[in-house]
């Protein structure tokens, strides 16, 4: 018997239809024909680098092998922030069928409801007579006891001698607070910026508010009060008055910065200073342009006008126009305007202290899933740092990063509007605890962490809910944000395998993740059944050494680790996206159809 017609028996035998070799040829020769005019269209669609990134390192490279994702660039303003970034199809929309390789729909906690759901909070409210919103700020909106310096920090440096320093100083300008941190790398020095006369991690806090009175821009309460200084900016690009309010707050900072580390140190700094500066910003907004550009110039702005010796509105607008001409490539005119900005991930600068420090393994996977709870934000992402064996620069690819309204004070807001409109509805007859409300809900400087739950900012008032709080409400979109737009994203867009997906290491920091409120995000990440390759490992950023920060608890590291980073970060370049990994053939099991002896 010939071997074709012993082949044709045994796939009859086993039940199988024997496979046309001309079918199985075509498709083959179809899938190869897709491939290369995929790889065609990208080559394409490739567009060079401008040079000034190229200097700073941090080229946002397309890789040349990337899956295209359907979708389109959105700029949207969500709670006062500006976000751009590609959105891709809503892949939870649907209930796909499990399977072995289906990627878990969510991992919530047994008080989130899974994303989308549209459910109105509804709760009975009792107040005794006496009633009363005990949750204090007392600092927020208010002057800081601020520390007070022999010089001012006009000066760019001493210049007692011919010595040269190169010091490259971090900026880390949030929502609610400024952290600040200087590196002197030939030393292998980096120190904390001390700003007030507090206590532990409130010392290095600068709370971002700025007052003008006629004499100009101030941080001791005399004129008019600004707040909500990063979030106008961003949600107004164009806006040149939030654009001064910015560079009057940021040069006070910088005298207070200069001042500080000259006073404090000018027997080891009393020569030449030549400075680098770097600010941070999310992923998410590094890929526009106009805000990269308006942080440049509003940086460059402040630091030449802390050496004026006013900071009126009049002097505000030249020192903006002025280094608008800088950044666009005009030369430094003297000493003050001789400065060098650069605008870096801060996802990259928050790490760094993790990857310098001893924790850091160079041989390892080195992909982690970093959140990132602010103020005003939230930041997740999935991302991996290399570094090349005998180099000091980090290359960074990102996976995936989202930036939503997700910060601790949109949750307080939340709350507080919520309390206004049930209060007035269930309880009209008392118009103290709706004002006391409506007295702490636009708070976004405040230092004391918000309550782990709603009755926290009150004494003799009962909340009870009927069905989801206002809480879970809340935490539902959290939950999806991280778990589910960031983490499992990376598995469906193939941009990770499931074994690099098992055990990747976790960073929940930044001042909100203090809140038991998002510290459920790491029981909720820990695993989910039914998927073998679901789960992270939390861990913790650990304070680098060389790091000069007197009273800092080892806890609290966290706060000024986007300053640290920012102050030593080198980076290769910047790969804003991954490829997805190749599809991967198939391996079937033919044993069945084997002929017997």
């Amino acid at each position: 018997m010939k071997l074709g017609a012993l082949f044709r028996e045994a796939f009859e035998k086993a039940g199988v239809a024997l496979p046309e070799k001309p079918a199985k040829r075509e498709r083959v020769e179809g899938e190869q024909s897709k491939g290369k005019k995929s790889q065609t269209d990208r080559k394409r669609k490739k567009k060079p680098r401008p040079k000034a990134e190229k200097a700073k390192g941090l080229i946002r490279q397309a890789p040349k092998h990337v899956t295209p994702v359907e979708g389109k660039k959105t700029t949207v303003t969500k709670s006062g922030v500006t976000i751009t970034r590609w959105s891709s199809p809503d892949l939870t929309a649907s209930q796909p069928k499990k399977t072995t390789n289906q990627p878990v729909q969510a991992a919530v906690s047994q008080d989130a409801l899974p994303a989308g759901s549209d459910v109105g909070v509804a709760a009975s409210i009792t107040a005794s007579a006496d009633a009363s919103v005990t949750w204090k700020t007392l600092s927020a909106g208010k002057p800081a006891a601020l520390k007070r310096w022999p010089l001012d920090g006009r000066e760019t440096a001493l210049n007692r001698t011919a010595e040269e320093k190169f010091l490259y100083l971090g900026l880390d300008f949030g929502t609610s607070s400024l952290k600040a941190a200087i590196t002197d790398r030939e030393r292998q020095f980096t120190y904390a910026v001390p700003f007030r006369d507090r206590q532990g991690i409130a010392a290095y806090l600068l709370p971002c508010r700025v007052y003008l009175g006629d004499d100009g821009y101030n941080l001791d309460g005399r004129g008019v009060l600004f707040q909500d200084l990063k979030l106008a900016l961003l949600s107004s690009v164009e806006s040149s008055e939030a654009q001064q309010h910015v560079v009057g707050f940021l040069a006070l900072a910088l005298r207070m910065i200069r001042g500080w580390l000259l006073s404090a140190h000018g027997d080891t700094y009393d020569g030449i200073i030549i400075w680098d500066l770097a600010v941070g910003l999310p992923v998410a907004n590094l890929g526009d342009e106009s805000i990269v550009t308006l942080y440049r110039t509003v940086s460059t702005a402040a630091w030449i006008a802390a050496a004026g010796a006013q900071l009126g509105q009049d002097a505000i607008r030249r020192a903006i126009k002025r280094a608008e001409a800088l950044v666009a490539g005009a030369a430094p005119e003297s000493d003050c305007e001789d400065i060098e900005v650069a605008v870096k991930p801060e996802i990259a600068a928050q790490i760094y202290g993790f990857v310098s420090s001893g924790a850091y393994d160079p041989n390892a996977s080195n992909i982690y899933l970093l959140v990132d709870v602010g103020a005003g934000t939230l930041d997740a992402s999935v991302f991996h740092i290399k570094r090349h064996k005998g180099q000091d620069k980090d290359r960074l690819s990102i996976f995936k990063t989202t930036v939503e309204p997700h910060g601790a004070m949109n949750l307080h807001r939340q709350r507080m509007s919520w309390l206004q409109t049930t209060l007035a509805d269930q309880l009209p007859d008392r118009p103290d605890l709706i004002e006391g409300v409506a007295q702490i809900r636009h708070l976004t400087d405040a230092e004391g962490a918000i309550p782990d739950n709603i009755q926290g900012y009150f004494q003799g008032v009962g909340v009870q809910f009927k069905g989801l709080s206002i809480d879970q409400s809340f935490y539902q979109k959290v939950n999806a944000q991280v778990v589910a737009n960031t983490y499992r994203k990376v598995l469906e867009e193939k941009r990770l395998s499931q074994l690099e997906m098992k055990g990747m290491p976790m960073f929940l920091c930044g001042g909100g993740s203090r809140s038991s409120f998002y510290a459920k995000l790491k029981d909720d990440l820990q695993s989910a059944p039914g998927y073998s390759w679901f789960g992270v490992s939390p861990k913790s950023l650990q304070r680098p050494q060389g790091l000069v920060a007197p009273g800092l608890p080892a806890a609290d590291y966290d706060r000024l680790a986007v300053a640290y980073g920012l102050s030593q970060l080198k980076l290769e370049r910047l790969v804003e996206e991954v490829p997805a990994l190749a599809e991967g053939q198939a391996r079937l099991d033919f044993s069945g159809n084997y002929i017997e002896k």
